[in-house]
């Protein structure tokens, strides 16, 4: 398995090689090169025989579309319950990746919320950038494959499943207007 999407493209990705045992020894100094670097060494770690490392990025994309749908829901109930602006529910979130729901995607999420909508005036109206997203967001099978192992193996995911159902829907745009 590999992750860090573009930044992982630019400054080295998290390596979850798995496979033959002896492969992986052969191969550690050329997965420790490519991968992103830490104060703590190079991310990459061999997570066992077979497809072990291709199953733990699979459940690590199942467990990110939790964490998104649940920020999604925080973002909505701030903005349309609590009233907040964008602005204010950044600063909720920079709170929030200050504590113990510290993540990159809470971190991130603040970011974005602060991004103006920087096109050329007169070509849209200003606000901020967030506001003019379509909300539809598709899947590229990772967390439908992990709710469905996960349902295989008879473990609870509701999180998870409700999380994918929600990016179905959210597909849906003509249906929802």
């Amino acid at each position: 398995g590999i992750s860090g999407g573009e930044a992982g493209a630019r400054t080295g990705p998290c390596l979850m090689p798995s496979g033959d045992a002896q492969a992986w020894e052969e191969m550690r100094p050329i997965f420790h090169a490519i991968a992103a670097q830490t104060s703590d060494g190079a991310c990459v770690t061999y997570l066992g025989p077979g497809a072990a490392g291709n199953y733990v990025k699979m459940v690590h994309n199942g467990i990110e579309y939790g964490d998104m749908q649940l920020i999604g829901e925080a973002y909505h109930i701030l903005k349309v319950v609590g009233g907040l602006t964008n602005r204010q529910i950044a600063d909720v979130f920079v709170r929030w990746s200050q504590g113990p729901l510290a993540s990159y995607l809470v971190e991130i999420t603040a970011a974005i919320l602060r991004h103006e909508d920087d096109a050329p005036a007169g070509s849209r109206s200003p606000g901020d950038l967030v506001d003019k997203i379509l909300d539809s967001c598709g899947s590229k099978g990772t967390g439908k494959w992990t709710v469905q192992e996960a349902a295989e193996q008879g473990v609870p995911a509701p999180t998870m499943s409700a999380a994918l159902e929600a990016r179905y829907v959210s597909s849906l745009v003509d249906a929802r207007q």
